[in-house]
Parts: C-alpha cells; structure tokens; sequence
C-alpha cells in the first residue's frame, strides 16, 4: 500500500496496512529547528543551513532523507525541499499598507541563529539585533520579536498599529475595509494549481493544502484577541459584519481553491483555534450563533464539488465543539491535544471515532515527550495508538509541533514505535 492510498484508507474510516505517519505536512504538526537539527545530528546527518518555512513558529522544512527516515505518508503542496515542485513557491505576506509582499522558492538567504545554528529564512525579511533580542521586519513592518534566549518571533497581536480593524466603531467602517486584500490573487492560485498537480502525478505522498481560512482566529487577528472576544458578546452587530464580510472573502478563496487543487490533494485544511488548556474560549451557543451556520457553507462547498477530505485544526479543550464539527461536515479533527481539559484519548474515540478522523494526539509534546526516558515514550505512544487506531480514522502526529530541548532520542523513539506497532490489527 503507498502512501496516499494509506492516508486514503484511514480517512474513510478502514484499517489500512498502518497508521499513515505525519511530520512536518502543516505548522501544526511540525518540528521547531532547534529540535530538528539535534536529531539531524544525532543521526550523524551532514551539517547543512535548515530551512524554515514558518518563520513565526521557527519550523524546519523536513527533508526527504527524514521523511523516508521517519516512514512519512503525507506532505504539503508547499513544501520547498525535495520532494517539491519545480515551480515557485510564493510565500505571502500582507502589509499593514495592504500590499502583498511574495517571494518565490529561490529569495532565501542565511541567517545565523542566536545559537549558532544557520537556517535559511526567506530573503524579504531583515533580522536587526537588539540589546534585549531581536527584530524581524519586512519593509518597515515589524513582523516579530523574539527575546535574547528565545525560541520563537512572537506575534503583534497586543500593538494597536499592527491590528488592522483595532479602531472601527461602525458597521459602516467596517464595509469600508479594503477587504479584497485578502482575496487569492491569480499568480498564487495558479501557482497552487502547478505544484499541486505535478506532486499528485510524481511522487505518492497524500498531499495536504493548509491555509484554507479562519473565522474566530481571523477575527482575533483583525480586532485583537480580547476586543474580538467582547464583540461577540456585547457589540453583535458589529461583529456579524465582520463575519459576513469575512465570508465574502472565505468563499471566493475557498471556491478558487476547489477550482484549482480539488482533483489532486486529498485534504484541505482550515484552522481556527477554539480552546484554552481548560475549556473552551465561547460557549456552544456562541458556536452556533455566529460560526457553525458559516463552516458549514465553507466545508458544504467543498464536499459538494470534491471527494477532498476537510481538516481542522483547533487547540486545547475543545470536547463540547466536536459534535458541532462533525454536524457540519468536518472529517478530520487536529491537534487532539490530549493534555487539555477534556480530552480524553478513550472518550473521544469511543464517542466520536467513527465519524470523524483524529490527526494528532500521538504524543504528549508539553509534559511527556520533552521529560520522560525513551522507552517511557514508547509506551506512552503504543497506549494512544492502541485508543486511536482500531478500525481507521487515524493518522499519527504529535500534539502539535515539536518543541525545542526534546531529546533527539525521544523523537526517534516516537516514529518507530509509530511504525513497529502502528500495523494492523493493532496488539
């Protein structure tokens, strides 16, 4: 069985051979490239500049020698290292001018990171060090800032000038928003296009395109995390026009999106991050009131016209919410993060593991993976693959991304057991 048709099987709820394997195919289920670079180490891997391809994150692109290594089964049309598509990677930014900032697969240049370590970083953005860290710009925005012994360029979601609709008081002001900013520009979509079908037709990975939209995280993003938050709750009219035209622009994106990559990924992903580590950031009403009507005329759509499974990203307790998923057409749920309240490993599978697919949840990154010995790892995976596995509906990655200082050993202790006792049937 290959890879793709290993993704496929599990997806539509059957046990393939194995458990299809992730790392590195989102931002969600990636590696940090501190953490990638010890285990590229450790297994005595030539020293060579790590490429990043989340700059905020600090996520390392996996490499094909890892990805053969690690038994991976799925990978990002994006991807920039082999195995890539020999068109342009368009990596996009939105200036707070509202201009469109791309650079393609060959505008990257060597950054040496506060360690030592050179990772290449896309050439557009310019780091400048400071007496308490550093700062990352693109033209005069400030992009990020990390601190001296940081790990990772932390986002401006708390500075008023970078929070694009942090002063609208009006329904009006926001109808005024340039709001075809945010609108898929022909060059990207073809370019989408491109790389999805030379991927699907050269290589059998299942190919993945995340970045699909938001609704409750791109309204954090436009009125920052706490005004958005009150403007549920006490500014409605407000916030309802901010979601419609959000709409406006999710579905002409969504529907470019089916248009030009639907016949050759096998998941499109959204995000959109719903929980804290104790329980959810709105109530189920909430949900329902102002998003659940919304996701499902953008999953609708895609079900409508593809056979194309959709993917959802969305941290932390999020137990009350996935009954709300599956009702409006979800497949496949990530992270499953296993440590927040709520969720359960057992009760998630046994409640809702035959209609929709877990990606995730295969380790703990926060309180095991990072801590315990290696062979504690490797019982701490074979117990979630034993919840998770029997009769499909899964594919295996880590609680999110792999955090900094894991003991190499631990990562590739995590991976094979995936691999020894991912086979079915499950023992």
């Amino acid at each position: 069985m290959n890879p793709r048709t290993r993704v496929l099987t599990a997806l539509k709820h059957e046990e393939p051979d194995r458990i299809p394997i992730d790392i590195g195919s989102t931002p969600t289920t990636a590696i940090h490239v501190f953490a990638y670079r010890d285990i590229r180490r450790m297994l005595n891997l030539p020293e060579r500049p790590i490429r990043i391809f989340d700059f905020g994150q600090q996520l390392a692109e996996v490499e094909k020698e890892l990805l053969e290594f690690f038994h991976v089964d799925v990978i990002s049309i994006n991807r920039v290292l082999e195995p890539c598509a020999p068109y342009p990677y368009i990596w996009r930014y939105r200036t707070r001018k509202g201009d469109v900032v791309k650079i393609s697969d060959k505008e990257w240049k060597i950054w040496i990171h506060r360690d030592g370590t050179p990772v290449e970083i896309p050439k557009n953005i310019d780091i400048i060090e400071e007496e308490d860290g550093y700062v990352a710009y693109i033209r005069e925005d400030i992009i990020g800032k990390m601190p001296k012994n940081g790990y990772y360029f932390w986002g401006l979601d708390r500075w008023k000038e970078y929070i694009p609709l942090a002063n609208v008081k009006t329904v009006e002001d926001v109808n005024n928003f340039n709001w075809d900013s945010y609108k898929v520009s022909n060059d990207y979509i073809e370019t989408l296009r491109k790389r999805a079908e030379y991927l699907y037709r050269n290589t059998e990975y299942a190919l993945i395109f995340f970045g699909a939209g938001s609704l409750h995280e791109w309204g954090q993003g436009l009125r920052g995390w706490s005004t958005w938050l009150s403007d549920l709750k006490i500014r409605k009219p407000l916030a309802e026009a901010i979601l419609d035209n959000m709409m406006d622009v999710l579905k002409h994106n969504v529907e470019r999106y089916v248009s030009a990559i639907g016949e050759y990924v096998q998941v499109i992903g959204f995000g959109d991050d719903l929980g804290t580590e104790e329980g959810p950031q709105i109530s189920v009403q909430m949900f329902r009131d102002f998003y659940k009507h919304r996701y499902e005329g953008l999953i609708g759509y895609v079900v409508k016209y593809l056979k194309t499974f959709t993917w959802l990203h969305s941290c932390g307790s999020i137990y009350p919410f996935v009954k709300e998923f599956i009702d409006v057409g979800l497949d496949v749920l990530n992270p499953v993060q296993i440590s927040a309240k709520g969720m359960d490993p057992k009760k998630l599978k046994s409640e809702f593991g035959d209609q929709i697919s877990f990606w995730g949840g295969g380790v703990d990154t926060q309180h095991i993976l990072p801590f315990a010995k290696p062979d504690e790892v490797a019982e701490h995976v074979k117990k979630l693959i034993k919840i998770f596995a029997p009769k499909g509906g899964y594919i295996y990655a880590t609680v999110h991304n792999i955090q900094p200082q894991t003991p190499p050993q631990n990562i590739e202790t995590i991976y094979k057991t995936a691999y020894k006792y991912g086979k079915y049937p499950i023992k």
